[in-house]
């Protein structure tokens, strides 16, 4: 159990989760930084989304424009679907690399790899197990509009659109909730990397 996912709604805090897991040993995997990196101009994923979506998506220098392209497939399932189709593929064989070099500087990492959709594109069974970061939806938009400078309204509308919290708990090897305060989640996180530590090498920390 050393390639683990991650995942949780907008909102719930998988970077902060990261962060923590980061400092009790663990290696983290950002995707949505693995998807800047595979959609950089002049990578492959970039000259096919160019292609399908047209120039218009880019900015003066050749880049695109996410915020652009998130609001063109935001409410289209069929092109969300053709840009999935790119950039899925592209960040799995990217992260795959990544996964490569860390444990080749150690034969004993965990890596843990946090998205927003390891469920819904299909890639959950590509890793050991997977932790889901839980708290309510209201939290989730109040955060999100804190955090993003979002109404409410945009805010509801991207979590309303996004698997519901108990569906995605079907899903879940290990659950952190993530609905109280930073003390807390640290020895939620703790309490989850605890358990790895034991299944992988019969470790008991305290």
């Amino acid at each position: 159990m050393r390639n683990i996912g991650m995942t949780g709604g907008i909102g719930s805090g998988k970077n902060q989760v990261a962060e923590i897991f980061n400092q009790l040993g663990f290696y983290t995997i950002d995707s949505d930084i693995s998807s800047r990196k595979v959609m950089a101009k002049g990578m492959p994923a970039c000259e096919k989304i160019v292609a399908f979506f047209g120039k218009e998506i880019l900015d003066e220098n050749g880049n695109i424009l996410r915020k652009k392209l998130g609001d063109i497939v935001f409410n289209d399932k069929e092109k969300l679907k053709t840009l999935e189709n790119i950039v899925h593929p592209a960040i799995y064989e990217y992260e795959k690399k990544e996964r490569s070099k860390i444990y080749g500087k150690d034969d004993k990492a965990v890596v843990i790899t946090h998205a927003a959709l390891i469920i819904e594109s299909g890639s959950i069974d590509k890793y050991d197990a997977l932790i889901v970061i839980s708290c309510p939806d209201e939290m989730q938009v109040k955060r999100v509009m804190e955090r993003d400078k979002f109404t409410r309204e945009k805010a509801e509308n991207i979590v309303s659109h996004q698997m519901p919290n108990e569906e995605r708990l079907k899903y879940a090897d290990f659950i952190i909730d993530n609905s109280s305060t930073l003390d807390d989640l640290y020895n939620e996180v703790k309490r989850v990397h605890n358990l790895i530590m034991q299944i992988n090498y019969g470790k008991k920390l305290s």
